[in-house]
C-alpha cells in the first residue's frame, strides 16, 4: 500500500513519552515504543458475544490476508488516544465515534521486537446494519461476525488463518465480560 509516511511520538518502557517524533518506519524498524490503539466491535444475542471479524487486506504490512478480531492502529503524533480511537473508526469503517458509546479497555504491553507498542483497548457495541459500514482505505476486504466460541475454536483448529493468538482473544472476552 502506498502510503504517506506516518510520524509517530515515542514512549520508553513505561509509556511515558519521551518527547521524541520519528516516522512509523524508523519506529519500527529500531524497535521504539509507540501507542496504538485496538477496537473490538461485538453485540450481544441469544448465543452470548459476537464479534464484527474483518479480513485483512493482502497489502498490510502486519498481518495480511488473516482474520482479525479488531480494528485500530498506530496513534499519530500529537495525538490524544481518543483521537486516535476517532480517526481510526473513521478511516477503517466510516463510523463517527460520537454516535456510539466506547467502553474503556486496560492498556496492553505488546512487546514483540522490533514491534513494541502500549495499546489502548476499547470495546463498541455495534448493532446498526453493516451496510452503514464503509471501507475506503483498502485496508479490509471482508468482514463478518462470529460468535466468540466459534472464533475461539477457529483459532484453536487454525490459528495461522488469524491476526491475533487465541490467548489474546481469550483475555479480552474476560475483558469485555467484566464491563458489560
Amino acid at each position: 500500500m502506498s502510503q504517506t509516511e506516518e510520524y509517530l511520538d515515542v514512549f520508553d518502557e513505561q509509556n511515558q513519552p519521551t518527547g521524541v517524533v520519528l516516522p512509523r518506519r524508523r519506529v519500527h524498524t529500531e524497535g521504539l515504543w509507540h501507542r496504538t490503539v485496538h477496537i473490538y466491535l461485538f453485540r450481544k444475542n441469544t448465543e452470548g458475544l459476537e464479534f464484527l471479524l474483518h479480513l485483512r487486506s493482502k497489502l498490510k504490512e502486519s498481518a495480511p490476508g488473516l482474520w482479525d478480531t479488531r480494528f485500530g492502529g498506530h496513534i499519530k503524533a500529537g495525538q490524544t488516544v481518543e483521537e486516535g480511537v476517532r480517526d481510526e473508526l473513521q478511516e477503517e469503517i466510516g463510523l463517527e465515534m460520537s454516535q456510539y458509546n466506547l467502553l474503556d479497555g486496560e492498556w496492553q504491553k505488546r512487546d514483540f521486537p522490533p514491534n513494541r507498542e502500549y495499546t489502548q483497548i476499547y470495546f463498541l457495541e455495534y448493532n446498526d446494519d453493516l451496510g452503514k459500514l464503509k471501507f475506503n482505505d483498502g485496508e479490509v476486504e471482508e468482514v463478518k461476525w462470529m460468535t466468540h466460541q466459534a472464533i475461539k475454536e477457529s483459532m484453536r483448529l487454525n490459528p495461522y488463518q488469524w491476526a491475533a493468538s487465541l490467548e489474546g482473544f481469550e483475555n479480552i472476552v474476560t475483558s469485555l465480560k467484566s464491563r458489560v
